[in-house]
């Protein structure tokens, strides 16, 4: 893929940024988008949908690029819609995971751990709760630099 292109659309985000106002960027999760373009233009030589998607990516931001100041509900729900089923696609197929995403799991599953260990160990869930969320936490939090190291974060 073009760097090029790539730089063309960073700057369609950087111009979308300053048009619209502060509340309607941040639900439009610009940075978020500027990481699945960089992710899609990796990906779009060797899958055939990647690039459908970066195509599509493309024209959906020259088209709020002109829009930029006068956003609706309906296109704001649409660019969410959008990012979404690129970000499912790049997870799904390209194995890539959300930022957080194994500190989310691994808190949850201490959690629940650390409630069975305090019932059955200390006889007091208050113990083992603590217990397993700290638990949970560095597992995930290591979990979630290994794929940051790995390049396999989105």
């Amino acid at each position: 893929m073009d760097n090029q292109r790539v730089d063309e659309l960073n700057n369609f985000l950087e111009e979308i940024r300053q048009k619209a106002d502060e509340k309607t960027a941040a639900k439009l999760e610009l940075d978020k988008c500027k990481r699945i373009i960089q992710r899609l233009s990796s990906f779009s030589s060797d899958c055939e949908k990647c690039d459908q998607l970066f195509l599509g990516l493309e024209n959906h931001l020259i088209r709020l690029k002109s829009k930029a100041e006068h956003l609706t509900e309906g296109e704001v729900k649409h660019h969410k819609k959008l990012i979404g089923t690129i970000s499912s696609h790049l997870q799904k197929q390209h194995k890539l995971v959300t930022q957080g995403y194994y500190l989310a799991l691994y808190m949850s599953i201490g959690i629940s751990i650390g409630t069975a260990i305090g019932l059955v160990v200390f006889d007091n869930l208050v113990l083992g709760l603590p217990l397993g969320m700290c638990i949970g936490i560095a597992i995930g939090t290591g979990l979630d630099e290994d794929a940051k190291k790995k390049g396999l974060t989105l």
